[in-house]
């Protein structure tokens, strides 16, 4: 999220290499969304600590829409783990990702 043009890095990161990793923050967490809900702009947290004009994140998405970008573009998610802003894996977030998971790290490579 923090590279202009994420499809064109992806496709660069597997014309290198036979795999790679892609880590980011999911803008739809429950919090992100009830944040807007609430207070009717961009969320800031302790995970996500800048305003929206000086956020280095300038993609912002959700899982799905990084699945979709992957689907689109050939790539196949090797493994997801997705994690709270702890970093630890939770059992309610493998079933509920997009709504649940703060972070996720994919493994992809080329179909």
């Amino acid at each position: 999220q923090a590279v202009r043009r994420p499809d064109e890095m992806l496709e660069e990161m597997l014309r290198l290499g036979k795999q790679g990793i892609v880590t980011f923050p999911n803008f739809g967490h429950w919090r992100c969304r009830q944040y807007l809900l609430f207070n009717g702009k961009m969320p800031m947290s302790k995970t996500l600590p800048h305003t929206w004009f000086n956020t280095p994140n300038i993609h912002l998405c959700t899982f799905k829409d990084f699945e979709i970008l992957c689907d689109q573009k050939g790539i196949r998610i090797v493994n997801r783990l997705v994690v709270n802003a702890d970093f630890r894996e939770k059992s309610l977030a493998r079933i509920w990702p997009n709504l649940l998971a703060e972070f996720a790290v994919y493994r992809i490579e080329r179909r």
